[in-house]
């Protein structure tokens, strides 16, 4: 019955409650699926009550039109240019007109209300009389206020840089990579039968096994991880907020592109996984589902009230999937990690409304930092810079309950130097000296919370280890090997602890020894970050953009030699909280970080030292 009713008119927006159906039938009965056109907007709404039911029944072909019109009327040159024109606001007045029902649409309609737009008549006028029009924006612009604008694209200068081209047009993509074929059929209302009984709430792009996974629009990343139902699935949020984008079923063992993770902004267009089939089963990575394919749907949200809210308002978006044909992202493959990643740079401005960081940031943020070392079981082990894994887990599940949201140091260098959004209560999670057992406990706990870290690796620890050929979480460092494996999965940022000047040998860290001409230290400096930088390419891992002072010791030569090395951040030893301020790329430098010593909690130090 579910699904004959949610079937009887295509497009339909459902409102299903997760995992509770019968809430979600309530509602779509109380206001109706098989109804006059012109009774499709609740007669008691009015503008500023809150939207619990959507009727998004626009085709392909119309949205294609109403675009056309409005990129044109951008274009910046010809009489269309004089007035601009919003597709969102015009496709509402053809709802409002047409009471939601486009079965009726008709060209001239369209034409007429561009040329009078065009002519100088006020939107205001000709809706006068459309009593739904506000009830239609507002729902329109849920669902495609963020797809057309401007945006920039990078195209390679003669110097060999990047030269940024403005556009404007549609800038939401099509969730699979260009150059990947598929099928698809409009499945949205399907029965499934997994679990429990429920209607299909989303749209599946039958393709290959591997077939890169598109952002469709820019956002953060706001699920991450395993669903019984959805397998390896990431939820992306709009900026805006309206819109929550849900992939799901992507592949078994590395379903996601290296280094995504939860909190994280993406542009339109990233990749951010692999179609794959996992899912319909209680235990991670399992391929329970039958066919290879992209699951993807599209929830909107009005206010935040609504995030956990049981009775979900899903749009049908097989037209907008039609629609977004048009834009493809371009990958290429890297032969060596086997990852896809956009083949064109891609920006664009932020929505004014969003409030979690995007485009440009002007504001300075704080940003805490945590100092791990050493994770050991062993109690006898434990000391001021060791700490059991169960103390760490208890800490990303601390962050995680607390809305915060890990970064690395390309976010931050980003921050500083183009103003890219940092997410809500950025922190950065530190593990220096590279001890393996940061790989085999604190790795696959990042991973599970969806969470990232810093690991400063000292070379001549790997070198040592390697040497050894053992890798033991009691005692071992990671090994290049293993550095490398660690590299491609992308859950750690590996950045410098130097290659052999974790010492106190003559020299403390990498500062001057007393009396060491300032030629003589500048060569030995830079021999050491030579030799790091050589055995980190050998491992195909990329060259480390900050440096971690061993024992925090720094001084005016050793920041100068850091800075003259092309590192764009160092860290140090000094407890404290950062101020990050884009513009100013001095405050990467001695980033101070608070140490997590035995039965100090993370919830502690943040309690200290920050103001959240």
């Amino acid at each position: 019955m579910i699904r004959s009713i949610i079937k009887s008119k295509r497009g339909r927006i459902a409102l299903a409650a997760a995992g509770v159906i019968a809430a979600g039938l309530v509602l779509l009965l109380i206001f109706g699926i098989n109804r006059d056109p012109a009774q499709t907007v609740p007669s008691s709404w009015k503008a500023g009550d809150p939207i619990k039911w959507v009727d998004f029944d626009v085709p392909c072909s119309v949205m294609e039109k109403a675009l056309k019109l409005d990129v044109a009327s951008h274009a910046g040159s010809g009489q269309e240019a004089e007035v601009p024109l919003d597709w969102v606001e015009m496709l509402s007045y053809l709802a409002a007109k047409y009471g939601g029902d486009f079965r009726g649409f008709r060209d001239k309609d369209l034409d007429k209300l561009a040329g009078d737009l065009r002519s100088g008549v006020s939107l205001e006028s000709l809706t006068a009389n459309l009593q739904s029009y506000p009830y239609y924006y507002e729902c329109y612009n849920a669902v495609l206020g963020g797809m057309v604008g401007p945006y920039r694209v990078g195209v390679k200068s003669e110097d060999g840089g990047v030269a940024w081209e403005e556009k404007y047009g549609l800038k939401a993509f099509s969730p699979l990579a260009g150059g990947f074929s598929y099928t698809d059929y409009d499945d949205f209302g399907a029965a499934r039968s997994y679990g429990y009984s429920r209607p299909h709430l989303g749209h599946d792009m039958m393709a290959d096994v591997g077939t890169p996974i598109i952002a469709i629009e820019t956002g953060i990343v706001e699920e991450l991880g395993w669903n019984q139902y959805g397998g390896w699935r990431v939820g992306l949020r709009s900026l805006d907020g309206k819109r929550y984008y849900y992939y799901a079923h992507m592949r078994k063992d590395r379903p996601y592109a290296a280094g995504l993770s939860k909190g994280q902004l993406v542009y339109a267009g990233d990749v951010i996984g692999y179609v794959g089939r996992t899912g319909y089963s209680t235990t991670e990575n399992v391929n329970n589902v039958k066919q290879y394919h992209l699951h993807w749907g599209m929830r909107l949200i009005f206010d935040e009230t609504q995030k956990d809210d049981p009775n979900e308002i899903w749009v049908n978006v097989y037209e907008i999937t039609k629609l977004l044909q048009r834009n493809k992202s371009q990958t290429v493959r890297d032969p060596a990690t086997k990852e896809y990643t956009r083949a064109v740079p891609f920006e664009e401005p932020p929505p004014e409304t969003h409030t979690g960081g995007g485009g440009e940031q002007t504001s300075s943020v704080e940003l805490p930092v945590i100092m791990y070392h050493s994770l050991l079981n062993s109690r006898a082990g434990q000391n001021k810079f060791t700490i059991s894994p169960g103390e760490l887990e208890a800490d990303l599940k601390y962050l995680s309950d607390n809305g915060w949201h890990t970064v690395v140091m390309d976010d931050l260098i980003r921050f500083v130097e183009n103003g890219k959004p940092l997410p809500d209560k950025p922190i950065l999670l530190t593990f220096d000296d590279g001890y393996y057992n940061n790989v085999y406990y604190a790795e696959p706990m990042l991973h599970k919370y969806g969470m990232r870290g810093v690991l400063a690796v000292v070379g001549a620890f790997s070198e040592m280890s390697t040497s050894e050929g053992v890798q033991d979480p009691n005692y071992s460092y990671v090994s290049w090997n293993t550095l490398s494996e660690v590299a491609e999965r992308g859950v750690f940022d590996i950045q410098s602890h130097t290659y052999g000047m974790h010492e106190r040998n003559g020299r403390q860290g990498c500062l001057p020894r007393p009396g060491e001409s300032p030629e003589s230290y500048r060569k030995a400096f830079m021999a050491d970050n030579s030799l790091l930088l050589e055995k980190l390419s050998e491992c195909n891992v990329r060259p480390p953009t900050a440096l971690v002072y061993p024992f925090g010791a720094m001084s005016v030569e050793s920041e100068k030699m850091v800075k003259e090395a092309g590192y764009k951040a160092s860290l140090s030893c000094t407890y404290g909280v950062n101020i990050l301020t884009p513009g100013d790329p001095e405050c990467l430098y001695q980033l101070k970080r608070v140490l997590r010593s035995q039965d100090i909690p993370v919830s502690s130090i943040i309690a200290k030292y920050c103001s959240h």
